[in-house]
């Protein structure tokens, strides 16, 4: 015997007769074969307000609210009728069916299989699972495959709820739109664009993936651009669906000015891991960094990442970053990089451990010529950190790292060359909070030991000549006590919370005075500044240390108000008890006294976010450092500025003086449409405009488009100052024209979601 039904719940208001009910189930059964399996697919649920049979003329009708759900599908209408011969179900009214993959169909009228897998249906729409549409004259379902529709419009723009009648931003109308829901494909059949109402293009043939599609091989959208470098160029990129955990791009880039260029990309994933893979080749001119051009040559880049869990402690991985020449990445837009690092790696997490072991390779691609950079392998290094309060009420750490860099320093002049370096370095601390219950005094006690040894050969003399240190042999013992102690006074106002927290702390270590002969690897920056005023050692890396006894003091002033308004204020100086000759003269830390540090943030309301960085000097309180970001106004117009001031200081002295400043504006200025300007200005070194870009965007659901006009006016070789053009147009669910993420990096963040 067929199982009927699951459940029937008949009318709410009145109530159809026995014979009826049977009635209408034995047609379902009967005369649709497919209803006649055992399967839950093929249990039919049916809900109305009332039911009627007409045995006479083999009808069953159900009136009011009715709902039919059947394999997946759900049936709503005001009235069905169902022909017990024919297996026809006659529905009318409002009527919606909601198919088994999210998708409603909308009709004035609808005819309909028992199994609902075939269907033709009168002005009909069809509204996507992702919110696009289709409507038509007419459309046809059958199989429970196919959807034609005859006359048909789609878009993915939302109705105006102002005017439903005004056609949408873009659309695209056919004489005939069949969608394979199987394949996951829709076809046009002499379809017309449509953009604000204007056809735009005509095509006797159209086809693409439908929305529900993630990926798919074939074309992406082309990449257009015009740069003074290579001129006008296209970037076509083609993607290649390799397997569900692995996939390629290829894309070649056609130019004015050169041949042509091959670039890709690879990615596949891993149970435990990944791969990522970025590379370009192309055969093009060369000018060399001191503008010599040496004709036609390879060139090219590689980008890669690479990682592998080899257990739930242990991970391995590479970071490839290489290019062939200094000025290749920006030339053909994959980046504007002035550095690349390559990594080799085993690290491992354990708790509140880390150990690693690295191999580093760089590769300078600044201007001019530069120092040898050094190959680092290997480098160890590991961390340990103790349970809180477990030793002596604190907590106990110990770090230790191992250093070998070599360089190749053939032919070079003394001011490129560079140490061959070997390091070991262990180091342990202990640290402890107090908090005083009574006073609310909070203090950080933290002690050091550190031992250093070194052997390295060629490390230069000083007095920059070429003579050189070979065979060094150095070792450094060191200990430091610190003592950090805050009073933070909070009270409330009411409308407003306000804090004032001085703080003060003591340093405690021996003078510590650099060698003539020790290699110096990774200490190459001295920045002081707020953020490492209470720092033990303001010095980065391990080759330099901040030795001497200090004092340190500082307070802050806070006022926050109810409605997220706030002012901000930090200042503090360091007062060191011997005079460290080792930091550079315009560090600021030289003398006893530094120089006075701090900043000011202020946040009166939403229309106005300032802050200002500073450091003064002790003496004169002339400005030695600044950094200014000030952002004003409303959405509409919200203008902005940028400053910075100061030294640009390396261990060894000061490098040069830097001063800009860029001014800009954000304007969304009407509804989806926004302009973004921006200008930066040299004052030192070498004074002059350095950029200056304007970005016209618009971004709504179902359309995106952007142009941006960038002046560059640097100039080094093979790069040149100039006007570049890019473009970014997007039709939602079709596809556009883009230009590569670097060149987009100032679009709104919609306009990389697709």
């Amino acid at each position: 015997m067929f199982h009927l039904l699951h459940r029937i719940r008949f009318a709410k208001h009145g109530l159809l007769g026995t014979a009826g009910a049977v009635a209408l189930l034995t047609g379902l059964c009967i005369h649709a074969p497919a209803l006649a399996a055992t399967s839950q697919d093929n249990e039919t649920l049916i809900d109305a307000d009332e039911m009627a049979s007409d045995q006479q003329h083999h009808l069953v009708t159900a009136t009011g609210h009715v709902e039919i759900a059947r394999g997946g599908y759900v049936l709503h209408a005001d009235r069905v009728t169902y022909d017990t011969q024919s297996g026809i179900m006659h529905a009318e009214g409002h009527v919606a069916i909601l198919m088994p993959n999210g998708d409603v169909e909308f009709a004035e009228s609808e005819d309909v299989t028992g199994d609902m897998k075939q269907a033709f249906a009168e002005k009909s729409a069809i509204l996507f699972q992702d919110n696009s549409r289709l409507i038509a004259q007419n459309s046809q379902r059958y199989d429970g495959r196919y959807l034609v529709a005859n006359r048909g419009m789609y878009t993915s723009c939302n109705v105006c709820k102002e005017n439903p009648d005004e056609p949408p931003l873009w659309q695209i109308r056919a004489e005939k739109v069949t969608h394979d829901n199987v394949e996951h494909d829709v076809y046009y059949h002499n379809a017309t664009v449509d953009f604000a109402g204007v056809p735009v293009m005509y095509t006797p043939y159209l086809s693409m993936p439908d929305p529900t599609v993630d990926r798919r091989q074939g074309f992406l959208s082309p990449m257009p651009g015009y740069s003074p470098n290579i001129g006008n160029f296209i970037r076509i990129p083609y993607y290649v669906d390799i397997s569900p955990d692995k996939d390629a791009i290829i894309a070649p880039t056609f130019s004015q000015k050169d041949i042509g260029q091959l670039g890709g990309q690879y990615r596949e994933r891993f149970d435990k891991g990944y791969l990522q893979v970025d590379a370009s080749m192309t055969y093009a001119d060369l000018v060399s960094d001191s503008g010599v051009d040496e004709g036609k040559n390879w060139r090219g880049h590689m980008l890669g990442n690479f990682r592998y869990d080899l257990n739930d402690t242990w991970r391995a991985g590479t970071d490839v970053n290489f290019a062939s020449d200094k000025s290749y990445l920006q030339r053909y837009h994959y980046s504007s990089a002035d550095e690349l690092t390559s990594r080799a790696y085993v690290e491992g997490f354990q708790g509140r451990n880390y150990a690693a072991v690295n191999g580093y390779y760089f590769e300078d691609l600044r201007p001019g010529t530069q120092a040898v950079q050094p190959i680092v392998l290997p480098e160890a290094e590991f961390s340990a950190l103790g349970e809180p309060g477990q030793t002596w009420g604190g907590r106990w750490s110990l770090n230790g790292s191992s250093l070998m860099t070599t360089r190749d320093n053939v032919n070079q002049g003394a001011d490129q060359q560079g140490p061959n370096t070997r390091r070991v370095s262990m180091a342990g601390g202990w640290d402890r909070q107090l908090i005083s219950s009574s006073t609310g005094l909070v203090t950080n006690v933290s002690g050091l030991m550190r031992s250093d040894s070194y052997w390295a050969d060629n490390v230069m003399y000083l007095d920059g000549t070429d003579n050189h240190y070979n065979n060094v042999l150095f070792s450094r013992e060191f200990a430091q006590g610190n003592v950090i102690s805050r009073y933070p006074m909070a009270r409330n106002g009411g409308t407003y919370q306000e804090l004032i927290e001085p703080i003060a702390a003591i340093t405690v270590a021996p003078n510590v005075h650099v060698s003539a002969k020790q290699p110096i690897e990774d200490s190459q920056d001295v920045v002081f500044d707020e953020t490492n005023l209470f720092s033990p050692n303001r010095f980065t890396g391990n080759d330099l240390i901040e030795g001497g006894s200090r004092a340190t003091y500082g307070i802050r002033h806070a006022i926050t108000g109810n409605d997220g308004a706030r002012i901000d204020m930090f200042g503090g100086q360091s007062y060191d008890f011997s005079s460290n000759a080792d930091l550079p003269e315009l560090s600021g830390l030289r003398s006893g006294a530094s120089d006075y540090v701090g900043r000011i943030e202020i946040v009166p309301a939403p229309w106005l976010d300032a802050n200002y960085g500073f450091r003064l000097k002790e003496s004169t309180l002339d400005p030695q450092r600044q950094y200014a970001r000030i952002t004003t106004g409303v959405p509409e117009f919200k203008p902005f500025a940028r400053y910075l001031s100061g030294y640009v200081t390396e261990a060894t002295g000061t490098v040069d003086q830097v001063e800009q400043l860029t001014i800009g504006s954000d304007s969304k200025f009407a509804k989806y449409w926004n302009l973004h300007t921006e200008h930066t200005q040299a004052f030192s070194p070498e004074p002059g405009p350095r950029g200056t870009s304007m970005t016209l965007s618009y971004a709504d659901e179902c359309y995106i488009f952007a142009t941006t006009i960038n002046q560059n006016d640097t100039n080094r070789a093979d790069i040149h100052s100039g006007t570049s053009v890019l473009f970014h147009f997007f039709l939602r669910n079709i596809g556009g024209l883009h230009t590569d993420s670097t060149t987009s990096a100032n679009f709104p963040t919609e306009f990389r979601q697709y």
